[in-house]
Formats: structure tokens, sequence, C-alpha cells
């Protein structure tokens, strides 16, 4: 079984940049390649940027595929002869899941949803040799969410990120490029 990161973080912390050097590093280290398990989805041109700013900073030998709600199902093979896999990101996955519930999902059906490929994603990472890093977005800290859709967001937001927490060998906090040791 490899080894599993997770990488939090707000926005422009640093989050990918940590993720991406350590799995160059591994890479390095092995002679394997990586895996880049990309979650976004281009709904508007301002994400459509980000998502190709994100692409320019991978190098162009990593192995990208785009997935944006069932991460599970493409875990394994992503990982075959890779020294890492990274999956950015896990907000980004729990927003797509929650969004194919319509605008007024219910709170129980989204979380239900969402833990079950947080936790197919972790039975998958237990028959994995390559180190999964996991990125996903700190958002349940500060203000509480001023919308019903937001608030449930950030509750399954907080909830995947203590069932990873919990199962991951590393939990790093990224702060304004400053990695803080959590756990391992």
């Amino acid at each position: 079984m490899g080894k599993i990161t997770l990488v939090l973080g707000g926005t422009k912390s640093g989050k990918t940049s940590l993720a991406q050097n350590r799995a160059s590093e591994l890479s390095g280290e092995s002679g394997k390649n990586v895996s880049y398990i990309a979650t976004a989805l281009a709904l508007d041109g301002g994400m459509e940027k980000r998502i190709e700013a994100h692409q320019r900073t991978r190098p162009a030998e990593w192995q990208t595929a785009e997935e944006p709600l069932k991460v599970s199902a493409i875990l394994s093979a992503a990982s075959i002869g890779k020294a890492a896999v990274i999956i950015d990101c896990l907000t980004m996955l729990a927003t797509n899941i929650i969004m194919e519930l319509g605008e007024d999902p219910a709170r129980e059906e989204a979380q239900a949803l969402v833990t079950s490929e947080v936790k197919a994603i972790l039975a998958k990472a237990a028959g994995i040799d390559a180190e999964l890093i996991i990125i996903s977005n700190l958002v349940e800290v500060g203000l509480v969410a001023p919308t019903r859709l937001g608030g449930i967001f950030q509750d399954i937001a907080g909830i995947s990120h203590q069932i990873i927490a919990a199962a991951a060998d590393e939990v790093i906090l990224m702060t304004a490029g400053i990695p803080q040791k959590l756990k391992g």
C-alpha cells in the first residue's frame, strides 16, 4: 500500500506546488512517472483560465486524467507503474457531486454521495503502490456560508477532510506557501 498525503489550504496557498514538487521528487527517486487526476470543470471563462494555468505547471510527461465525478473508478489504473498520483482537488470533486443533485440538494443525500466517493477512493488507495497526494481547499474555517447550499458544501468538505485525515499517513496545511505538518 502506498502512502496517503492530504494537502489542505486556502486558495493560492501553495497546495498544488507542494503536491507537484513532492510528486516530482518521488518520480526522480524511483524513475517512475506521475499521474494527475484533475476534477475541475471549465464551466466559465475564469475557471477555464485557472485550469489552463494549472496545466502549464505540470510536466508534459505526466499522465493527466480529467475525472469530475468518479475518481475512485480510475484510481487503480492511474496508479499502475507510477511513483505518485495527485488528485486535484477534493473540494472540486465534492462540488461536482453535489451539483449533480441540482440547485437545492438534500443535505443527507449530498453527504452520502460525497462520503461514499471519499471512502471508495480510500479503499482503492489501500491497493496501490504509488503515493496518493490529495489536494483540497480548507473551506470549513472562517465565515459560515451565507447560503444553504454553501453551508451544505462547507459541512461536507469538513467531514470529508476528517475522513481522509484519519486514514492519511501525512496531513499538511499550507498557509502563505508555508507547509505546516499536522500529521505524520
